[in-house]
């Protein structure tokens, strides 16, 4: 007679969790995805950083021929490391690239999620929520300047906004 098998299932909240009083993000949002890829960055720059000691240890670098003048292998050094740490800082550096777009794309999710829209009043009294391409359209300002020192970049810059040179 074969016993029955029971399976147990965990389901991970996809939502913020509280742990004491610090806001944890969830495994899946993109702040998470951000500091994942920050550190397979620091990773591969570590061993980008290791393959170039290897070169350093020979004596050599990227560009450097392995061969002598006769075209046999230089003995000072050890041609099949120095190859394949060139290899390697080769595909190191592909993946760096690579990495370094997917955090770009990354962040620009994070940053871009704008505030709720604000809100217009009307003069009926009710209110509308302004549509995206006015609001877009539309600088509002950030900061108030209360003063500017003479003969600084600011002032100079005052200077050619509020009274053109030309």
């Amino acid at each position: 007679m074969s016993r029955p098998v029971y399976c147990s299932i965990v389901i991970q909240p996809l939502v913020e969790t509280v742990t004491m009083g610090y806001t944890l993000p969830s495994p899946d949002s993109p702040t998470e995805r951000a500091r994942e890829l920050m550190a397979r960055k620091d990773a591969i720059e570590a061993e980008l950083e290791a393959q170039g000691s290897i070169l350093k240890a020979n004596n050599t670098d990227m560009r450097q021929p392995l061969v002598d003048g006769e075209g046999f292998p230089r003995g000072d050094l050890d041609v099949w490391a120095v190859r394949h740490a060139r290899v390697r800082i080769i595909e190191l550096r592909n993946d760096l690239t690579a990495l370094m777009d997917e955090i770009a794309k990354t962040l620009e999710t994070i940053y871009s999620r704008s505030p709720s829209p604000p809100v217009e009043g009307r003069g009926d009294g009710t209110t509308s929520v302004m549509g995206t391409e006015a609001a877009s359209s539309e600088l509002l300002p950030f900061a108030r300047v209360d003063g500017v020192a003479p003969g600084s970049p600011a002032a100079d810059a005052v200077r050619y906004c509020v009274y053109p040179v030309c």
